[in-house]
């Protein structure tokens, strides 16, 4: 019996079935992550002297927003969820503290829980952005305090970002969060700390 390698055809035709194996390893090359994680800024200006205190409990958002990766509104009832577009921090936790320091920088302090102050609730609704390039932010809060209750309803309003930057999107939404600071300061009732 002859040896294989004196069989040319054999050998050009088994070396013609191996090409299309040539370029391949048993072990697949490890890719980069494209994973990025973002937070929300607090980019407040000037602060004002305290002229309330109150306890902020802590931030609820809607179920859907409860993931990490950022949301992206295509319709209606079609949202996206950016997979290598993250939070940073869980979403509730991050609003609380942009809102915590709006506050502060609109001369609301936040006091330990039990303190005899009034309470803020707040509750997001929708905090994403549109396919279109807009800003959805949606917040209703409520101010207890003794017999007193104070609600209000905030929409953020004339707030774009670019599609293509979940970046801006972060700062967009960073920026709704510090205007629902706004809207409660100017409308809740402003009392001096004891």
């Amino acid at each position: 019996m002859k040896p294989f390698c004196r069989y040319p055809l054999a050998r050009a035709a088994l070396t013609v079935a191996m090409l299309p194996f040539a370029g391949c390893t048993l072990f697949p090359e490890a890719r980069p992550d494209p994973t990025r994680f973002f937070i929300l800024p607090a980019e407040v200006g000037a602060t004002t002297p305290v002229a309330m205190a109150l306890t902020l409990r802590p931030v609820e958002v809607a179920a859907y927003l409860r993931n990490r990766p950022m949301v992206v509104r295509r319709g209606a009832s079609e949202i996206e969820f950016r997979e290598h577009a993250r939070w940073g921090e869980p979403l509730e936790h991050g609003l609380a503290r942009v809102l915590s320091a709006g506050l502060r920088a609109r001369g609301v302090s936040a006091v330990p829980a039990g303190a005899a102050a009034p309470v803020l609730a707040v509750r997001v609704l929708a905090c994403e952005g549109a396919a279109d390039g807009s800003v959805i932010f949606r917040a209703a809060w409520e101010l207890t305090g003794g017999a007193s209750r104070v609600t209000g309803d905030f929409s953020a309003s004339g707030l774009r970002w670019d599609v293509k930057s979940e970046a801006s999107l972060a700062i967009q939404l960073g920026a709704a969060a510090l205007a629902l600071a706004d809207d409660i300061a100017a409308t809740a009732p402003l009392k001096a700390p004891r």
